[in-house]
């Protein structure tokens, strides 16, 4: 708006109105930038709803000097898209569609404005659809697997928050298992990487099957270790699906389960550190069984 004062025919009041906004503009900027993390996160969309009412202004008082403002709306589109979920994001460009066309009915007159709403509008609109699609798409990939198209350990540990303060809230159950593959260092160092590459897809896509069947979220942590949240399950019911994943086993691969249902008390980590311990005294047992009988 600054850089446009020189350009346009204003009026002094305009002018004025324009430096008032300009300082609005500015103050919001400084308030953010000095306090931005301390403010909780809803308020981004206060900055969004006065940003558009701003814009709204300007788009107004625009068409006297001949300045396109209502170019702006753009950047509703930008930072809607970039910060909020879908339905946030589709609110505040509704709601910038909303004042642009009231803007148009109740602002100074304009040659077509029908065709000026679709232009600035149907503009905005895109840019939204085209930035929530590449976030969108960073979030996947942010959250899958490269190898075997499961959650990542980044995934694993957003949702297994989610999931015990969901529990914590309503009493549901909670129980996880930790997976690790037996023998799987052995298959890379004799048959070679890719031979163990292979074997984790296979086990993943077998797993995939069965997880999706109950509703459970599965996820690869790190190397050939899986996760399982089952969330709503007991300890018999994370037993019952620790055997029917273990039946879902390519023939000849075995896997070490531990379970763990959450005691309503302890925290996210020691409730893993619990499943976890009961994988590795199971693949303790079967080394132990394993050695006896090769004796």
């Amino acid at each position: 708006m600054l850089a446009s004062l020189p350009l346009g025919r204003w009026s002094f009041r305009t002018l004025i109105v324009l430096g008032i906004l300009a300082g609005a503009c500015g103050t919001a900027f400084v308030i953010r930038l000095v306090l931005g993390r301390r403010l909780p996160f809803w308020t981004l969309h206060v900055d969004l709803a006065m940003s558009t009412v701003l814009i709204s202004v300007g788009a107004a008082i625009g068409v006297t000097g001949h300045v396109a403002f209502a170019d702006i709306y753009v950047w509703v589109a930008l930072f809607g898209g970039l910060y909020f979920r879908p339905l946030g994001a589709l609110v505040h460009v509704g709601g910038a569609g909303a004042a642009y066309a009231l803007v148009l009915i109740l602002g100074p007159k304009v040659n077509d404005p029908l065709a000026a709403w679709f232009a600035i509008f149907g503009t905005t609109a895109f840019t939204g659809v085209i930035v929530l699609a590449l976030v969108g798409l960073l979030r996947l990939t942010n959250r899958e697997d490269v190898l075997t198209g499961l959650a990542n350990r980044r995934y694993w540990d957003e949702r297994f928050t989610e999931e015990l303060e969901r529990s914590r809230r309503t009493g549901a159950p909670l129980s996880v298992a930790m997976i690790d593959i037996d023998g799987f260092k052995a298959v890379n160092d004799r048959l070679g990487h890719a031979a163990g590459d292979r074997l984790l897809v296979e086990v993943a896509n077998a797993w995939k099957l069965v997880a999706r069947a109950s509703g459970d979220f599965l996820a690869r942590v790190g190397g050939d270790e899986f996760g399982v949240l089952a969330p709503g399950a007991d300890a018999l019911g994370i037993r019952r699906l620790a055997g029917r994943l273990g039946d879902a086993l390519p023939e000849g691969v075995f896997c070490s389960f531990g379970t763990a249902t959450w005691d309503r008390i302890e925290n996210a980590s020691d409730l893993l550190r619990r499943a976890d311990q009961a994988m590795y005294e199971t693949k303790l047992r079967r080394r132990k069984v394993v050695g006896l009988r090769r004796a």
